[in-house]
């Protein structure tokens, strides 16, 4: 009897042990960012940085720079907090990850970031036509971070179909800095 309750015991145990082996969390999942939720026209403040869209335009022309598929050019103001650093940005469009385009480098933010000192300006990414003219924008959404988004907050702001307008060719106006 002694033995079989042991032999159980150990099975039990295997399982267990098994079970908490193969449900570990992944290295991103230790690491990863902790998201910051807010929404376009309102500030949405991280640890590093504090963001506001202002504004979200979508064309096909940019300075006369045609797109491969349409411009979405996503106007914002960013300011450090407590540090300098420099801000990144990525827009996410349904399952699609776009990063900002350099085309416009010396236009758009993505300069070092000093505390107390906003900028104001625009990133621009050319997202594929499909999910702009025919797809659902309810899953339009802004992610800003400073330097690396390891074990830091990232700000993940929702942009409704409401905010976003249209036009034919856009101008982008420089980068600008204000205490």
């Amino acid at each position: 009897m002694r033995s079989t309750l042991s032999a159980v015991f150990v099975l039990v145990l295997v399982a267990a042990a098994a079970l908490v082996w193969h449900n570990l969390p992944t290295p991103t999942d230790l690491y990863g960012p902790f998201d910051v939720h807010g929404t376009a026209g309102e500030p949405v403040r991280g640890r590093g940085v504090t963001a506001t869209v202002t504004s979200v335009r979508v064309a096909p022309l940019v300075d006369s720079v045609p797109a491969a598929g349409r411009w979405v050019v996503v106007e914002t103001t960013v300011e450090a907090q407590g540090g300098t650093d420099v801000p990144h940005a990525d827009l996410l469009i349904g399952p699609n990850t776009y990063i900002p385009t350099d085309r416009f480098l010396t236009t758009t933010l993505g300069r070092s970031l000093a505390p107390g000192i906003e900028q104001r300006g625009s990133w621009v990414f050319d997202v594929a036509s499909a999910l702009i003219d025919d797809g659902d924008l309810d899953s339009l959404v802004m992610r800003v971070w400073v330097g690396s988004d390891l074990l830091d907050s990232r700000l993940v702001i929702a942009i409704p179909p409401e905010a976003i307008g249209r036009s034919a060719e856009l101008r982008l106006a420089p980068s600008e800095a204000s205490a």
